[in-house]
C-alpha cells in the first residue's frame, strides 16, 4: 500500500485553521510552520510537488519575512489555486484558494478569517474526498 498524507494534510489544515481562531497572535508561526509542513509531506508522498515547493518556500519565506505576511499567503493561494485550476481542472479546492488569495489581497484586515476559513475548508474538502 503507498504512503498517503492527505488525510493527514487535512487534519493538519483543520488543526491550523482551528488555532487560528484560537489564537490569532500566533498567525505567522502557525501558517509558516503548515506550509513548511504540507511542504515536506508533499515532497515525501507520491505527486503533487509543484505545490509542495511553492508550501515549503513560502513557508520558509514567511519565516524570515515575518511582516509579508498578507503577500506571502496571498501569493501562495493565488498561485496554488492557479495551478490546481491548470492542471486538474475546475476543482472546490482550488477555488477556495483563488478566492481566498484574492480576498486577502482586497481585505487584508480579515487575513485571520480568510487564512482560518480556507484551512478549515480544506481540511474538511480533503477528509471528504479520502473517505468518500
Amino acid at each position: 500500500m503507498p504512503f498517503t498524507v492527505g488525510p493527514l494534510m487535512a487534519i493538519l489544515a483543520l488543526i491550523a485553521g482551528i488555532l487560528i481562531l484560537i489564537k490569532p497572535s500566533l498567525l505567522n508561526r502557525i501558517v509558516a510552520i503548515y506550509l513548511i509542513v504540507i511542504g515536506i509531506l508533499g515532497l515525501v508522498s507520491a505527486g503533487g510537488t509543484v505545490p509542495a515547493v511553492i508550501a515549503l518556500i513560502a513557508g520558509i519565506v514567511l519565516l524570515l519575512l515575518p511582516g509579508m505576511l498578507n503577500l506571502i499567503v496571498a501569493i501562495y493561494l493565488i498561485v496554488v489555486g492557479a495551478w490546481g485550476l491548470i492542471t486538474a481542472g475546475v476543482s472546490v479546492s482550488a477555488l477556495v484558494a483563488l478566492i481566498a488569495g484574492i480576498l486577502i489581497l482586497v481585505m487584508p484586515r480579515l487575513l485571520n478569517y480568510i487564512v482560518a476559513i480556507y484551512l478549515i475548508v480544506v481540511g474538511i474538502i480533503g477528509l471528504i474526498q479520502y473517505f468518500f
